[in-house]
């Protein structure tokens, strides 16, 4: 895991974040099917384990996981010099994940982006899959969107995660790529 510092790349996956908001507030459509789950789990190890399995499933190398509120712009990086995106690469551990969470940005651990996040996005390169989560009292915080025919051995794998009935259909393709 590592902070990315390279402002292109910032830009590329804020874009895509924004794009997915879109989906997963019914705004757009799309062909995946949204699983719901409490979005305290992020702190925890077992979803670092799920981040794991979905970079199998989906082939992607790496996933970036970008703080959304506080603004990553206007708070984060005028304050710490840096953007809340970390590169998450498949065959991390659990325990580096959890230490990335948690690494001071700069003089200030309440600031790790791991606690000082309202809304936050996980995501691949591919756009096979994405996780919108949201801080919220109730256990239905973290939208896991993946593909229909996942749902079923990612559940199993992660009995934390609920699918949620219904969904939208769209032609959702593409993906993005680290810029040149």
């Amino acid at each position: 895991m590592r902070w990315v510092k390279d402002e292109p790349v910032f830009r590329t996956v804020l874009t895509e974040a924004r794009e997915n908001i879109f989906v997963d507030s019914r705004r757009n459509t799309t062909d995946l099917q949204r699983l719901i789950f409490d979005d305290v789990v992020l702190r925890r190890p077992e979803f670092a384990g799920l981040l794991q399995t979905l970079l199998g499933l989906s082939g992607d190398s790496k996933c970036y996981y970008l703080v959304l509120c506080p603004d990553p712009v206007h708070y984060f990086h005028r304050q710490f010099g840096k953007y809340p995106l970390l590169e998450i690469d498949y065959g991390d551990s659990d325990e580096n994940y959890l230490v990335a969470l948690n690494e001071d940005p700069g003089g200030s651990p309440i600031d790790a982006v791991g606690n000082n996040w309202w809304a936050c996005m996980i995501l691949p390169p591919s756009r096979k899959w994405f996780s919108h989560l949201l801080r919220s009292a109730s256990d239905n915080g973290g939208h896991l969107w993946i593909p229909r025919e996942w749902v079923d051995r990612v559940v199993e794998g992660h009995p934390y995660l609920r699918v949620e009935p219904g969904g939208a259909r769209s032609s959702r393709k593409g993906g993005f790529e680290k810029p040149a």
